[in-house]
């Protein structure tokens, strides 16, 4: 339902949500068809794949890659051959630290949950396996269950006591974790006890999904993998470049996993594609030409961009100028777009004002120019003026390179051959550094 009034604005831009079909009303009202061809590519591929088949879905943080991938789930043609079984790795796993180890133990409780869920049975030998990984958690990280009032409690969670859990080894999913996620000892626990016994989880998960798929209705298996694009630069190519051939060796997972952008511009990108499988890459809107300047296209993603604020809101709640303000502000990236409108309504709010103005939102891009400078040294900012003057990264990819891509700083576009552009937020910063760091070459 579109707002109108700006605290509703508030609730309708929420940038950790994304958009679902599941939510019917929601999803009519807000949806904004991009026209981006690589999610029809994703699906047309997996759909005459083979069995075991897996690719990595990336793009910039915030560019709609969730949204998209719920849209793959609920509205295309892939739940006709596929039981789609989506896990956002965000609710189990710390993207700043993670390994092949406890990536592939998610795998395996989540196909657990799912065949649960679905009444399925599981072989004796399965179940014995959980029985004594279970053993191991429970004695190693001291995840207990306790009964109180008749409910059992973990990490925080109830659920009814004997409420019909087939796996006890589900009971303390929400502990097991809460201690992954929030605990660097757990971590190191699992990492020294399971790494030199990594095929044992390997052979787990493909078992599990042996088990589950004549329980499909002639439909096999899909996993897909959303969050894995929130990773640091050295976790993720620690997870896909040195141990993705342990997620090959998956060979009967059918697989879409997300990927953060600095992965598929590390010098180890080839590396993971021939281990384990094709990337593709969501295009970030381009609202501007590398001249800075209008085309066609820029014409249409720019109104894309409108659109995907004037559904959520009443025209009304906002001024001309702060609307395009925030569209040219956001790089054509919708998280950004989003964040940027919320602000600004809080802003207004606190002046009393009934709907966003231009200071309301030019308050907005400070407040988030600030927050994005602060962390930046004179080593970043010279990395930000060669892209600025080249429009492509001058040197090597390396780690400052990816962070910079990871972290918005440098956006992508993709029309004919790539090029690059610092993000708009940060611009006008860019003659002020160049000032000063053309001073520090002259006292050299």
């Amino acid at each position: 339902m579109k707002a109108t009034r700006l605290n509703e604005v508030i609730q309708n831009f929420n940038i950790q949500k994304p958009l679902s079909p599941e939510n019917k009303e929601e999803w009519d009202g807000f949806y904004i068809d991009t026209h981006r061809k690589e999610i029809d590519r994703i699906v047309n591929e997996f759909i005459f794949a083979p069995t075991g088949y897996k690719a990595m879905f990336g793009g910039h943080r915030g560019n709609g890659k969730s949204t998209e991938l719920n849209k793959i789930i609920f509205e295309s043609e892939l739940p006709k051959r596929f039981e789609i079984i989506k896990i956002d790795i965000l609710e189990s796993l710390d993207p700043n630290d993670i390994e092949i180890v406890e990536f592939l133990v998610t795998l395996c409780v989540h196909l657990l949950a799912f065949a649960e869920k679905k009444g399925i049975e599981i072989d004796d030998y399965l179940e014995d396996q959980f029985k004594n990984l279970e053993g191991f958690f429970r004695d190693k990280l001291k995840i207990e269950t306790t009964r109180s009032n008749g409910k059992t409690k973990e990490a925080g969670v109830e659920t009814e006591a004997g409420g019909g859990l087939k796996f006890p080894f589900i009971n303390f999913k929400a502990g097991l974790f809460a201690k992954i996620k929030g605990d660097s000892e757990s971590r190191e626990i699992i990492r020294t006890e399971y790494r030199p016994r990594m095929n044992e989880l390997i052979e787990l998960v493909k078992n599990l999904l042996i088990d589950i798929k004549p329980h499909l209705k002639g439909k096999e298996p899909l996993i897909i993998v959303d969050g894995l694009d929130r990773a640091a630069v050295g976790p993720a190519e620690k997870l896909f470049a040195e141990d993705g051939q342990n997620i090959a060796l998956i060979d009967n997972a059918t697989m879409l996993l997300t990927v953060p952008i600095s992965l598929i511009h590390s010098v180890k990108a080839s590396v993971v594609v021939s281990t384990v499988g094709k990337m593709y890459v969501l295009k970030n809107l381009r609202i501007r030409t590398i001249e800075k300047e209008e085309d066609d296209e820029t014409s249409i993603n720019r109104e894309s961009m409108r659109q995907a604020v004037l559904r959520r809101m009443e025209e009304n709640l906002i001024a001309d100028k702060a609307l395009e303000m925030a569209v040219d502000f956001s790089g054509g990236v919708f998280r950004t777009l989003i964040d940027l409108i919320a602000s600004a309504a809080v802003i207004s709010i606190t002046r009393n004002g009934i709907r966003i103005d231009e200071k309301d939102m030019l308050d907005a891009v400070n407040e988030q120019r600030i927050n994005k400078t602060r962390p930046l040294g004179s080593s970043a900012w010279k990395i930000l003026i060669e892209v600025d003057k080249h429009k492509k990264f001058i040197g090597d990819m390396d780690e400052k390179r990816l962070e910079l891509l990871a972290g918005l700083y440098v956006l992508e576009y993709i029309n004919g051959g790539e090029w690059y552009s610092v993000n708009p937020l940060l611009e006008d910063r860019l003659d002020e550094w160049k000032k000063i760091i053309d001073s520090q070459k002259e006292k050299k």
